[in-house]
């Protein structure tokens, strides 16, 4: 519950005098305790969200209505809310007169977040360098050498996930609200792309080598050569990823709004 004071002050002619020191208190301000469970909706929308970042929903993949209100186990009223809201995330797409399908991958799409992120994870290497203390490089250090190992187990997917952990460290430590928060947002666009790219041969033993050389600029407090070298690993992942997708996707981008289609 929150209580508002505040005191009174008199005046005379228009001038400020001393308070009359009489506090007055204003109505409590009531707020509903959150209480109420994940909606259907949620649920629905988490659930078919995750199945898409995984790639167990595959780009272009048809999304029927009653075919996952029945692996869900709900109605089809909070699936057609769910795929609504996963279609103004860019994940969903919707095709006049055909269905709605997971959203296809293509060089195009790649090339537009991963020049992002080059440019915003470049800027993030520089300005983490003044922030970056023994441990934290100790903690990259670690995490790359943990790298290593997964890759020599043959455990790619853990090899993965900890190169995705070396970035966000260096976004952290750059202390930028700002920037952190614009490429958080692309990451559910960044972890598909991401396993398309581990799948490519030797394409994470490739970025293992440049995260050393990132990890050598950082130590050496070089923000130019840090900036620089995040880069060139990310349009090089960038290149690779795009030699491996389609020009144009599947299934058309058929606007659902006759207008968009013109």
């Amino acid at each position: 519950m929150f209580c508002i004071s505040y005191i009174i002050y008199s005046t005379k002619g228009g001038d400020l005098i001393t308070p009359n020191r009489k506090l007055r208190t204003v109505t409590p301000l009531q707020l509903d305790r959150v209480t109420a469970p994940v909606s259907l909706k949620d649920r629905a929308y988490l659930a078919i969200k995750a199945a898409i970042l995984s790639l167990d929903l595959e780009p272009g993949h048809p999304l029927v209505e009653s075919e996952l209100a029945e692996q869900l186990g709900i109605s089809k009223t909070p699936v057609r809310t769910a795929l609504h809201e996963l279609e103004r995330d860019g994940l969903v797409t919707k095709v006049l007169y055909k269905g709605t399908y997971v959203t296809g991958i293509t060089s195009h799409d790649i090339r537009e977040v991963f020049q992002l992120r080059a440019v915003l994870e470049g800027l993030a290497a520089g300005l983490s360098v003044p922030a970056l203390d023994e441990s934290d490089l100790a903690q990259a250090r670690e995490l790359l050498s943990s790298t290593e190992t997964a890759l020599e187990t043959g455990d790619r997917a853990l090899a993965s996930q900890y190169g995705a952990q070396f970035h966000d460290l260096i976004r952290r430590k750059a202390d930028n609200q700002r920037l952190l928060l614009i490429v958080r947002n692309l990451d559910d666009h960044t972890r598909r792309f991401r396993l398309l790219s581990d799948q490519i041969s030797g394409r994470l033993e490739k970025s293992l080598g440049q995260h050393e050389a990132i990890l050598e600029a950082l130590e050496a407090r070089d923000p130019k050569l840090a900036e620089q070298r995040v880069r060139q690993h990310l349009h090089s992942v960038l290149e690779e990823l795009s030699a491996e997708q389609p020009t144009d996707t599947y299934p058309p981008l058929e606007r659902s709004n006759p207008r968009e289609s013109r």
